[in-house]
């Protein structure tokens, strides 16, 4: 082969190397330009972000709006986008700036406040209508609230008290101008059938009973409550247990009160008409005085909770009886001899006699 024919074969295997190089770096470039232009954007949304008001707070009370938000958040970066979901990790926070607004209702719109720049945020809703009053604080007396739901059936509430006394109660001046009373109210599914103590958070209410917008200091109240239960007096007798030894025939009993007082829910109570003391006679031979326990079911009480009880053994009369029956048998046959013999006596005279009159004659 003549070594002109060899050039052209390596200029023709070079210029298809080079076309392929530039296939492929022109092509590269368009993918890298797709990527680029469209990449794949990830989305979640967060509940429950909290706004960040932003104005006078020594001289101005805001009220009138949902401290909570959504937000949702998007982006190309997964890390990025988790960083900020997460609120350990969060970065973010939503912004209501109120500076150089005074008092009256505004419609202000929210904003991200320190922000990821490779995350993109929309918040819902994106105003909230922001209420602004002259801050005001005052003293009120706090009132109890403890609902017959909070109680057992039956039960009264006998005695409250509450500590401390009064709340400082800090608002907007309008607000303070609607408060009617401010309670502390132990929580309806709770009950009881004794006494008890519970904390209570501090509320400010209105003549309707709604809720007010107030800061309470303290915040939350200590309610005792002394409860009095339903009661009802019930007879008392005793109830012989144990082993009778076998010299005596039974037992009598003196109660030092033949009655009790039972303080328990209404419907035990209604149940119960008397009770049973249950007194051990066992190895008792001679008369003895206990203090026995006035027995009583769950949730009932007794008062007073025992009765001293006399017991008085009788002991069995059977042999005394036999003795004294063969004595009166043995002096009913004695009796019946000396009248046999009388009897034997007087024949006999009466024989001597007559014949004494047959010999005179």
């Amino acid at each position: 082969m003549s070594s002109s024919r060899k050039s052209n074969i390596l200029y023709g295997f070079l210029a298809f190397i080079f076309s392929l190089i530039l296939f492929f770096n022109a092509n590269g470039r368009n993918v890298q330009t797709t990527l680029n232009t469209n990449p794949e954007n990830f989305e979640e949304t967060v509940n429950k972000v909290q706004i960040h008001p932003v104005y006078d707070s020594d001289k101005y009370y805001i009220l009138g709006f949902d401290p909570y938000v959504s937000v949702k958040l998007s982006s190309a970066n997964r890390i990025q986008l988790n960083a900020e979901a997460n609120p350990d990790t969060r970065g973010f926070r939503v912004v209501c700036d109120l500076t150089g607004l005074g008092e009256g209702t505004h419609e202000v719109k929210l904003r991200i406040q320190n922000g990821s720049s490779a995350v993109g945020y929309t918040i819902s809703p994106a105003k909230v209508t922001v209420t602004i009053e002259k801050k005001v604080t005052k003293s009120f007396k706090i009132n109890p609230v403890v609902s017959s739901s909070n109680l057992g059936e039956g039960f009264s509430v006998d005695s409250i008290t509450v500590e401390p006394e009064e709340a400082q109660i800090t608002t907007g001046e309008k607000t303070l101008a609607e408060i009617d009373r401010v309670v502390a109210t132990v929580d309806p599914s709770k009950t009881a059938s004794a006494d008890f103590e519970e904390k209570a958070t501090i509320e400010a209410l209105d003549k309707e009973g709604n809720r007010l917008s107030v800061i309470s200091d303290p915040a939350e109240a200590q309610i005792s409550v002394k409860v009095k239960a339903p009661e009802k007096i019930v007879s008392l007798y005793a109830s012989q247990i144990g082993t009778v030894p076998a010299n005596i025939s039974h037992y009598e009993f003196k109660l030092d009160s033949l009655s009790t007082v039972i303080r328990g829910p209404q419907s035990k109570l209604d149940a119960i008409e008397s009770i049973a003391l249950p007194v051990d006679i066992t190895n008792i031979s001679e008369k003895t005085t206990r203090e026995v326990a006035i027995p009583t079911e769950s949730g009932v009480v007794a008062s007073p909770k025992t009765v001293k009880v006399e017991i008085t053994p009788v002991r069995n009369t059977t042999s005394t009886t036999q003795t004294t029956t063969s004595s009166t048998r043995a002096s009913t046959s004695q009796e019946e001899e000396t009248s046999a013999s009388s009897s034997s006596e007087e024949s006999q005279e009466s024989t001597e006699a007559s014949v004494e009159q047959t010999s005179n004659e």
